[in-house]
């Protein structure tokens, strides 16, 4: 379909839903081959393309002309091969102006029936100003979709399961009065929630405790307080 975009704020997750997907397409190669650019930064458009040639294992030359040359041949190839050539581009909000008309050219590559590579670009919400400057970009993203933070019961859901994988319980370690708290106190956010956590049951096993009551969870908001978390 060309290009999705996945935007969010940070720590709400992009990156672990790349590599859930990714996972997904690599135990199906088969049908896919894909790559995950994890800093799309390069300012050149001769740099952009080795970045993404070497990504999918392929050859590089010096000049931009070559270069398009491979990409295309290798597309065409895999697309003989019946396979969806797809493009992961994290920190997509870092990508310099002159390569955001580079993956608009890259999206253009298509027999008369079918896309030979998709793109998938995750990105901070402010990449949204940059595609306010590139509108013929814009026009081509087919899809996308807005990451948000976690509600508080899919907040104290996610850390249950994380407690569960690890082989404890949360709620006998956070009794139900805390989980307020870590929700307020992070705003739903999964990273800054795991922080939280961390750092709570930490400060636990120095006082030699084995729950995480308000005042263990207080000094660990404390002991985070550059993060300047609403507390």
């Amino acid at each position: 379909r060309g290009i999705f975009l996945l935007t969010g704020a940070i720590g709400t997750g992009k990156t672990t839903i790349s590599q859930l997907a990714l996972n997904g397409w690599r135990e199906r190669p088969d049908q896919f081959l894909a790559a995950h650019v994890t800093d799309p930064s390069p300012r050149t458009e001769a740099a952009f393309l080795r970045l993404v040639l070497a990504s999918f294992g392929q050859g590089t030359a010096r000049n931009v002309l070559d270069l398009k040359g491979i990409l295309r041949g290798f597309l065409v190839e895999q697309y003989k091969a019946g396979r969806t050539v797809v493009l992961m581009l994290d920190e997509a909000q870092t990508i310099h102006a002159t390569n955001l008309d580079t993956l608009q050219a890259l999206s253009n590559e298509q027999t008369q029936t079918a896309k030979l590579i998709q793109i998938v670009l995750l990105a901070q919400p402010n990449f949204e100003h940059k595609l306010t400057h590139k509108p013929a970009l814009r026009s081509r993203i087919a899809g996308g979709t807005t990451l948000n933070a976690l509600t508080l019961e899919d907040a104290i859901d996610l850390l249950r399961h994380r407690m569960e994988v690890a082989g404890g319980d949360f709620d006998s370690i956070f009794p139900t009065p805390t989980h307020k708290a870590l929700y307020n106190a992070t705003n739903g956010v999964p990273r800054d929630l795991c922080v939280l956590c961390d750092a709570a049951m930490v400060n636990a096993l120095a006082d030699g405790v084995r729950v995480v009551d308000d005042r263990v969870l207080a000094g660990a908001l404390k002991d985070l307080e550059f993060k300047k978390w609403s507390h």
